[in-house]
């Protein structure tokens, strides 16, 4: 059997530069040897690889570039199953198994040497008959899936049988998708062999360049493509390109009907590629298969295939289509300021320099969305000459990279602007280019209103000491989520304000029934005071009665709307209970909520001035 083998004997596992010179001395001694003899080498400390492997272009590596063939298959256990069932387990299929370096009595760490009844010179059936043995096997060690491996000698030998042989028609392998050009096969040694070997020619509706992918040959795979050299500026250039790409070009498929799918073995084609509904120029690979559905882009495809990370993928993508990330002296400039924004907001300092910012903020994720906002911006960064940081996601998207609803993320936008954390630009502060963009999408979405453009200023530090007193003003009127909107930005804070905040809303008009149940709260608090020196919001809203379905959450939501305009029109102030205040105030029960009285409360001679000014503010409202 040939393999590679190493003629170094170790008592130890190999370390420094004794590691590092194994493969070059791998490489140069092939051999032909028997199943026992080698068995013998192995107990002796020398390293082997299964695969033989042969010189091309005067040069010879461990890389599957230049596998040859290979007979000899090996698994490493670490743990899961002991030497003592292993024994048991492989005696009808192994020839021999031998304990490695590492092996202890209380932790047993075994190799297990299987060979297959003849060589093969198809490096894709031998990598599909380790899948299967790792499916069947799921102790061994995945890195054994490697077909290129090598492995260290062991020290001690326990023979099975060197006549057990895996025969290679018994493990249900795939159908090859690809082309006797595009797989790392040899020519047969002789005719026999050639004639037992599999047939891995494919039809017109399978795959031709799947192996290609795999392997990660790009030379090959770019004669194919013939991609242009293309030049892009951000990761959302570089994506939106590649998902631009041609996906039958790409995975080889001439037909333009459905084809067999390229992850499963099927009879019928199941597997579809079309355009993106979005309009967006995006291809998608569909797989209609109810055992094995699968929807992706170029990037979803290549992850699958590759099995690897996305950051993997974008280079592989990034060098097969010849692509250049080129990033302006601006582009630069801004990333830096992007970070340094991020660094204050995960300052261990930021609760004492900005302590009202920060309860604002640290509760409910509001600090961790604005975080993830900064990556947004960062990753899709202008590419013109405008120096602002703006960026015009929509909503949707944006939910997406929050992990929340549509409606929650609406609000936590409108909650940075009206802190000014953003800015919503005019139409008339949009740059052409950007807003003739914006336009289309709106027509061809058929939007009421165009997509939001957002700047993200890079502001000083004497900006958010601004902040944490815009903070602590909304902190003391009580608001709330359920306060950004126009209607409670205006009440609370004036037209200007809801008018900066929701441009899109400018001169809105207020609904009679809202005014009218803001009036009822009003009036309603104020007569309670009057009449007790105090109230909860629980009992201004049970004083008032609507007769109509889901009256409740609606009068709820306008408390919360208007209670900031009531603290202000009347110099009332929300103040939490304690043992002293309840004594002063004659406040019975064992709470400690929140009440709402006048600031001027005190003593009760001055009680009835404080009546008759709410009286007359009653009457004149």
């Amino acid at each position: 059997m040939k393999l590679m083998l190493d003629n170094t004997c170790f008592n130890s596992k190999p370390t420094g530069k004794d590691a590092s010179n194994l493969t070059f001395k791998l490489m140069k001694n092939p051999i032909e040897i028997n199943v026992k003899d080698l068995a013998q080498e192995l107990i002796k400390g020398k390293t082997f690889t299964p695969a033989y492997f042969k010189e091309k272009g005067g040069e010879i590596k461990r890389q599957k570039a230049y596998w040859y063939s290979q007979q000899i298959i090996a698994l490493d256990f670490d743990e899961g199953m002991t030497l003592y069932e292993a024994i048991n387990t492989f005696k009808e299929s192994a020839m021999f198994i031998y304990t490695t370096f590492s092996h202890t009595e209380e932790n047993n760490k075994f190799r297990v040497v299987f060979a297959l009844d003849k060589p093969t010179y198809n490096i894709y059936e031998i990598e599909q008959t380790l899948v299967e043995l790792m499916k069947m096997y799921p102790d061994a060690d995945p890195q054994c899936k490697d077909c290129t491996r090598l492995f260290y000698g062991g020290k001690k030998l326990y023979e099975l049988n060197y006549n057990n042989r895996l025969k290679v028609e018994d493990f249900e392998i795939e159908v090859f998708s690809g082309t006797k050009e595009n797989i790392l096969i040899y020519p047969a040694e002789n005719t026999k062999q050639q004639k037992n070997s599999r047939n891995i020619l494919t039809n017109s509706n399978t795959a031709m360049n799947i192996q290609l992918i795999k392997q990660k040959d790009i030379v090959r795979l770019q004669e194919v493509i013939s991609p242009e050299p293309k030049v892009v500026h951000n990761v959302f250039e570089l994506f939106d390109y590649l998902k631009q790409q041609d996906l039958r070009l790409y995975i080889g498929i001439a037909s333009q009907n459905n084809f067999i799918d390229i992850f499963h073995h099927e009879e019928n084609p199941s597997a579809s590629i079309f355009d993106s509904n979005k309009n967006n120029g995006h291809q998608l690979y569909k797989c209609f298969s109810k055992s094995h559905p699968f929807t992706g882009t170029i990037l979803q495809i290549t992850q699958k295939l590759l099995g690897c990370s996305i950051l993997e993928v974008k280079r592989f993508l990034i060098e097969l289509y010849k692509i250049e990330i080129v990033e302006s002296e601006a582009q630069k400039e801004l990333k830096l300021a992007i970070d340094t924004y991020k660094e204050l907001l995960q300052s261990e300092d930021l609760e004492e320099l900005y302590p009202n910012f920060y309860k604002l903020f640290s509760r409910y994720g509001y600090l961790k969305d604005l975080y993830i906002l900064l990556d947004l911006v960062k990753e899709y960064l202008p590419t013109g000459d405008d120096p602002r940081l703006l960026f015009h996601h929509s909503i949707d998207t944006i939910a997406r990279k929050f992990g929340r609803s549509r409606s929650v993320t609406h609000t936590r936008i409108n909650h940075f602007t009206f802190f000014e954390l953003i800015v919503k630009l005019d139409v008339d502060d949009i740059p052409s280019e950007l807003l003739s963009i914006q336009r289309k999408r709106k027509k061809e979405k058929k939007h009421k209103y165009l997509n939001s453009t957002y700047e993200l200023p890079l502001y000083n530090y004497d900006f958010f000491a601004e902040l944490d007193s815009v903070c602590a003003i909304w902190i003391e009127k009580g608001c709330t989520s359920k306060t950004v909107n126009y209607e409670g930005i205006m009440r609370n804070f004036g037209v200007e304000e809801a008018d900066r905040v929701f441009p899109q809303d400018k001169g809105k008009v207020i609904p009679p029934l809202n005014e009218e149940v803001v009036s009822r709260i009003h009036r309603t608090t104020l007569e309670l005071i009057a009449n007790n020196g105090w109230t909860t919001e629980q009992e201004v809203l049970e004083n008032i009665i609507l007769y109509f379905n889901g009256q409740q959450v609606f009068k709820q939501k306008q408390f919360k709307i208007c209670f900031g305009e009531l603290l202000d029109s009347y110099d009332l102030e929300r103040i939490r209970l304690n043992k002293e205040l309840k004594q002063e105030m004659g406040i019975e029960g064992n709470g400690y909520g929140y009440i709402i009285r006048h600031k001027k409360y005190g003593l009760v001679s001055v009680y009835q001035e404080v009546k008759n000014t709410m009286e007359f503010s009653i009457n004149n409202r």
